[in-house]
């Protein structure tokens, strides 16, 4: 039984591999399809060094930010040192470069709680709510772009037909998003409450689901819950609304750097459709992250192939290439390994499975 149960997990992973190579490919096949390499070459070779580092300095500085806006979320928790979250993170996010099927998001807590021994539970849960309220600035940006006439001129009919359809669904998303973020912070405030509510959905269920969906769902609460008071709240506001200002502040740098002049707010739209690349299941977005933004530039604000293709390589490149470096540098010195970190997540609480985890 063992053996079979090993070899239907092999042979899932393996397919999950495949689909997101597979899907990495075909994406990259879109975004290279209308470029003349000669030209791009010519366009990145032409960059404007200064702007380009600008958006390099964005990455040195987010990347830190991030890892003390990760220590927030658990400081109700247990006192994490922000260099341990920050090698986590960076190890984290090299995981999801480096391996498929998001990895790095069970590798950033598996491995903040092997080093300082904070239960795995809770570090989980906090990507989690991390990713929500991620989420929720994303289209907080998009439904200001949406709100505040910055259309590109001389669209096309088509694509102003596109362009008033997304905005709809900003409307649409941004509406439905508070909601459920409401939704679940007064679950999370009222725990009665979620017994309540989650009770009768445990019991309609097949067993085996409710048992994963309800642990999950209640995971998720506890993490929201460590928002406790209005400081939490102020600060992971201000923070979460910096972070991606700057975010879209890289964007706007790595685009001046290849003579792509657009209006600062026209990148809240180009970020939300970077991030629906993102959420490609390739490893570390490649494919689907340059189809976006590529598309994003050229579809509705006319710009020519080759320094869009530019500008999505350029801020693919400095956004993922320094932390994947700094993150294989830190998994060198802590003597864990990716893969065993991503498989035995849920294990990786100290005293648990800990030879398993050595190389």
């Amino acid at each position: 039984m063992h053996y079979h149960s090993r070899v239907r997990k092999t042979t899932a992973n393996g397919l999950r591999i495949a689909i997101s190579l597979g899907l990495a490919a075909l994406f990259l096949w879109l975004f290279f399809r209308n470029v003349n390499l000669g030209e791009l070459a010519r366009t990145l070779s032409a960059a404007h060094r200064g702007w380009l580092g600008l958006a390099l300095g964005i990455t040195l500085f987010n990347f830190p930010f991030r890892s003390w806006r990760w220590t927030r979320l658990l400081h109700h928790v247990q006192h994490v040192p922000q260099m341990e979250a920050f090698s986590a993170t960076c190890i984290g996010f090299a995981a999801s470069v480096l391996l498929p099927a998001r990895a790095g998001e069970i590798v950033r807590p598996a491995v903040l709680s092997r080093r300082t021994g904070l239960p795995f539970a809770p570090a989980l849960a906090s990507i989690a709510v991390e990713r929500l309220i991620d989420l929720v600035a994303v289209v907080l940006f998009f439904v200001v772009y949406a709100v505040g006439g910055w259309a590109p001129a001389n669209l096309s009919a088509e694509a102003h037909d596109r362009l008033e359809l997304l905005r709809r669904s900003a409307f649409l998303v941004g509406a439905a998003t508070l909601l459920v973020f409401a939704g679940l912070g007064l679950l999370a405030a009222r725990p009665h409450l979620a017994d309540r509510v989650l009770g009768p959905l445990e019991r309609r269920l097949p067993a085996r689901i409710a048992s994963r969906a309800v642990s999950l769902v209640r995971s998720f609460l506890g993490g929201l819950a460590s928002i406790r008071t209005g400081a939490d709240v102020a600060v992971m506001s201000v923070s979460t609304i910096v972070m991606w200002l700057l975010n879209v502040l890289q964007f706007y740098a790595v685009a001046r750097a290849f003579e792509v002049v657009l209006p600062f707010q026209a990148f809240f739209f180009v970020l939300t459709w970077a991030i629906l690349g993102l959420a490609v299941p390739t490893p570390g977005g490649v494919g689907g992250y340059h189809a976006a933004v590529a598309y994003s530039l050229t579809g509705f604000y006319g710009v020519a192939a080759a320094p869009a293709a530019a500008t999505a390589l350029a801020t693919h490149a400095i956004a993922f290439v320094p932390v994947t470096l700094a993150g294989v540098a830190f998994l060198a010195g802590s003597g864990l390994t990716l893969r065993r970190l991503a498989a035995d997540g849920p294990s990786a609480e100290p005293g648990v499975g800990g030879s398993s985890l050595s190389p």
